[in-house]
């Protein structure tokens, strides 16, 4: 397989958008990705194959990270899996209506505002920017008045330190 093969699969990519951020182990990608220990395992010897990662042996555990050769290779292709959306809507159109469009979306409406529950079928939460900022206004409060970029961020619940606070 060549590296376009390897990562025309969206598990591979997703892979790799990880590693970007931190070096991890099997068991971490497949939870995070809601595969199988198996499946991940493949899609990891997949990307070793073209030379994207590289796995380290730590105790009973192997480290998979991306290979620092790798990144060049990596910037020179990125783009071309890169498949932005593309919506449009009329000016004074809400935010929250314009995200209505997309297929793939989950959106629920409460009492007390507007959530994105679901993207792509990956429960949870989800917050946005816009053109790389953080809006003010809610999604249903938020008129769009010009063309913009919306990114789409899970929220994952991940504990840095747990912390017992006792009270006398």
């Amino acid at each position: 397989m060549d590296i376009f093969q390897v990562l025309g699969n969206q598990n591979r990519r997703n892979i790799m958008q990880i590693l970007m951020r931190k070096d991890t182990h099997i068991a971490a990608l497949a939870k995070e990705l809601n595969i199988s220990n198996p499946v991940a395992l493949k899609h990891v010897q997949a990307l070793e194959e073209v030379g994207l990662v590289e796995r380290e042996k730590i105790g009973n555990t192997h480290v998979i990270k991306i290979r620092k050769e790798a990144i060049k290779k990596l910037k020179q292709v990125w783009s071309l899996f890169d498949k932005s959306l593309i919506v449009e809507v009329p000016k004074e159109t809400t935010l929250l209506e314009a995200l209505k469009k997309v297929s793939g979306l989950e959106v629920e409406e409460r009492e007390d505002g507007v959530y994105i529950v679901g993207v792509d079928g990956k429960q949870g939460y989800y917050t946005y920017e816009i053109n790389g900022q953080l809006p003010k206004e809610s999604a249903d409060k938020l008129f769009l008045k010009k063309d913009c970029e919306v990114e789409l961020k899970r929220l994952l619940p991940i504990i840095g330190k747990k912390i017992l606070i006792k009270v006398k």
